[in-house]
């Protein structure tokens, strides 16, 4: 027979009361709430079936749940009733709300009058998975919800929350250069790769001894006022794909700026193949680097556009050699390297409407394919000429391939000092790129393209095809913008996006750096698949979103990139080297105003390197060694909430043209010191505990003080020093 627990707590007028809890006395759950100070809840449960078993319970308001705790407090008047220890006693608080919870319910009690409620009318104590509500003691019953209290309460959490939200978006924006590229399995990025950069027999007898693509480059001249012409390699010079060391170079910086693949041009006419050196090295060398192919199954002529006179070498697309051609391509399709979509390699093919009968040659493919082992052939029409429809071949996809298929008007009336002679075209990149991300999604599956630049001159001189105006900002834009579409129409294993192309010198589309933007274009690439221009590509075709939220977001970003120019001009005059893999970036009193310690804010530091201080006031620590900082810090006047930015500061004591330009690090690991007491912390289970593990390689050796900034919640652009007592000596 279980023994009948009734209320019983310290100072309660019925304390040693064994009565039953109304018609709950069948049931093994026993408890009660029999304290009420402000929003702060106590009592005790047990469930006498097994006594240490532990109980959890939820706190709800108006029925929806605001916290859950299983109880660990010790309560000795209920252990003398049951004659041996447990731990039943618990405290909950209606301030313990997250941000969701407190937005929820602050909307809620600003639909109420404003007339006191009883607390027995909208706050529930329930043990979790039952319809066990702890009942109210006699003297509790009757007391009031101070609702207008309350709702100040969850105002403040959201406040709080709100601000934090901001501040950690301008944490990651002022850490820009260091957000990762999107892994293989989001969005794959891959580039056009043309592979006539080295001279062989038949361009030798068609344009003469030693021809490659260098040949047109580098005879290019300007044709109007501010036209980029000609386009000077900058890294890789004028290079000759001969060279098994010039195609690892390629690879290596194209994955270095995170791009996933190459997509190589495929010359084979009727059984004969031209320029297939780098694809065949990079199947035989098993290179680091993805690939599929691009038939480029047209005529070969003289004009170098693509028309049928004065053919050099041209195709007849019958069915024995559309066969011949697909088990070509097979030796290349079992390469682990070759970029497959649901295990079916990705065929594309230039110009489909060419092939004598697109449906059933592709349907002929496929049957080869699946023989060899393969689940399928996935085959991408290329949206050339006007192509559009995938479907109507047989097709699995389409691919866009920029500058076919793109909207703008011709602008040569608008450029000055235009050459005489010239009957070609000139369209605003910028106008284009504008209409490409008001592009509406297709009905079929289209994998999306962006080019950097696009100038024909080289190859057209006076009847050029010119868009004019191109940059890398406005190409990182677009980028950013077809990755999240990707994200959005394409299933995962499918999200894929080319880029128009890594090489194409001779048309002005390349990745490749030239002495114009270096780097940049490729920058741009990285840019686009991190964090920030994924925002906004999402910030920006975001339907629901607030206006003065997107605004917001978009003068942090724009901020942000100002930033980041500014850091690097302020290295450059004071001689600093950037490495922006750093956990440590500098912090210009500009854009983050620090306030200067206060006497009762303290920063203690347990253990640096694995070692305590012991009352040292000053380290030597070696870069090579990193730095490992762990301690906590005591802010009596700020609440030390988990999602309350942390950073830790380097000062050094000696100030650079009479600038302070401390060094910060963001804090990611919080915890809560149970170990202190609130009369030591300052805090009663508050998130004062941190570590931190840092590289200091690129920290420059010198004096700095060690000092701990806590984001000031009321302000986006201030933090809170907390001193240490410790200097550094980094060298």
């Amino acid at each position: 027979m279980k023994p009948e627990v009734g209320p019983s707590s310290e100072g309660s007028s019925n304390e040693g009361s064994l009565e039953k809890i109304g018609d709950n006395s069948a049931s093994s759950l026993q408890g009660w709430v029999d304290v009420i100070e402000g929003f702060s809840i106590s009592g005790w449960v047990l469930d006498l079936d097994n006594p240490l078993r532990a109980v959890e319970l939820e706190l709800t308001l108006f029925g929806e749940v605001i916290s859950q705790i299983t109880p660990t407090q010790e309560r000795p008047d209920v252990d003398q009733m049951l004659g041996f220890p447990t731990r039943s006693g618990y405290r909950l608080s209606l301030e313990d709300a997250s941000s969701d919870n407190a937005a929820g319910l602050l909307t809620h009690i600003k639909e109420l009058s404003p007339k006191q409620l009883l607390f027995a009318d909208v706050v529930k104590v329930r043990v979790k998975g039952t319809d066990f509500t702890l009942p109210l003691v006699a003297k509790l019953k009757s007391t009031e919800l101070d609702v207008e209290s309350l709702g100040h309460a969850y105002d403040r959490i959201v406040g709080e929350a709100v601000r934090n939200n901001y501040i950690t978006l301008r944490d990651e924006l002022l850490n820009y250069g260091k957000i990762p590229t999107s892994s293989v399995d989001d969005v794959r990025v891959v580039a056009y790769y043309l592979p006539q950069f080295h001279p062989f027999a038949e361009n030798n007898e068609w344009w003469g001894e030693g021809f490659t693509e260098w040949t047109n480059v580098v005879t290019a001249k300007p044709l109007f006022e501010g036209h980029y012409q000609p386009h000077y390699p900058a890294d890789l010079g004028y290079y000759d794909l001969r060279l098994e060391s010039v195609q690892e170079q390629q690879i290596d910086l194209a994955k270095s700026y995170g791009l996933t693949g190459f997509c190589y041009y495929y010359y084979w006419f009727s059984g004969k193949t031209l320029m297939t050196l780098p694809i065949d090295r990079h199947l035989e060398r098993n290179y680091d680097m993805d690939f599929c192919l691009c038939w480029a199954n047209e005529n070969w002529s003289r004009r170098w556009d693509g028309s049928e006179n004065d053919v050099l070498i041209g195709q007849s697309h019958k069915q024995e050699d559309d066969v011949n051609f697909i088990k070509s391509c097979l030796k290349y399709f079992k390469s682990d390297r070759y970029i497959k979509i649901n295990g079916a390699p990705l065929l594309q093919i230039y110009r489909v409407s060419l092939l004598s009968d697109p449906a059933e040659t592709i349907k002929r493919w496929r049957e080869i394919v699946k023989a060899e082992g393969f689940p399928d052939l996935h085959v991408s029409m290329v949206e050339s000429f006007g192509l559009d429809q995938p479907y109507h071949y047989g097709c699995d996809s389409s691919s866009q391939f920029p500058p076919h298929g793109l909207i703008g008007g011709n602008h040569v009336a608008e450029v000055e000092n235009i050459n005489p002679e010239f009957t070609g075209n000139v369209y605003s990149y910028d106008e284009i790129v504008r209409a490409e991300i008001a592009r509406p999604a297709a009905t079929h599956r289209r994998f999306r393209c962006a080019m950097p630049s696009w100038d024909n001159t080289s190859r057209k001189g006076v009847n050029a095809n010119v868009f004019h105006g191109s940059s890398p900002r406005v190409f990182e834009t677009w980028l950013a913008h077809i990755i999240d579409h990707s994200r959005r129409h394409l299933a995962e294993g499918e999200r894929i996006i080319f880029i128009n192309a890594w090489n194409e010198w001779a048309e002005g589309a390349h990745l490749e750096p030239d002495r114009k933007s270096g780097h940049a274009n490729l920058q741009a690439v990285r840019n686009a698949l991190s964090s920030p221009s994924r925002a906004m590509a999402q910030i920006a075709t975001a339907p629901d979103l607030d206006a003065n939220a997107k605004a917001y977001a978009e003068r942090l970003i724009s901020a942000n990139k100002l930033l980041n120019k500014g850091l690097r001009e302020a290295y450059g005059r004071y001689g600093w080297q950037i490495n922006w893999t750093s956990h440590f970036v500098r912090c210009d009193p500009t854009w983050l105003k620090v306030q200067r310690p206060k006497m009762e804010n303290r920063a203690f530091v347990d253990r640096i390197n694995g070692r305590s201080p012991n009352g040292v006031s000053l380290l030597v620590v070696g870069r090579h060694q990193g730095l490992v900082v762990q301690g906590w810090v005591n802010m009596p006047h700020m609440r030390l909430w988990q999602s309350v930015p942390f950073f830790l500061s380097l000062r050094p004591e000696q100030e650079v043209g009479g600038v302070e330009m401390r060094l910060i690090a963001t804090i990611h690991d919080r915890n809560i010191r149970d170990d202190l007491t609130p009369e030591v912390s300052g805090h009663s289970n508050y998130w004062c505990g941190f570590n931190i593990t840092s590289d200091i390689t690129e920290v420059p050796p010198g004096r700095y003080a060690l000092e701990l900034l806590v984001a000031d919640t009321n302000s986006l652009d201030t933090a809170v020093a907390a001193k240490t007592d410790i200097t550094l000596m980094i060298g």
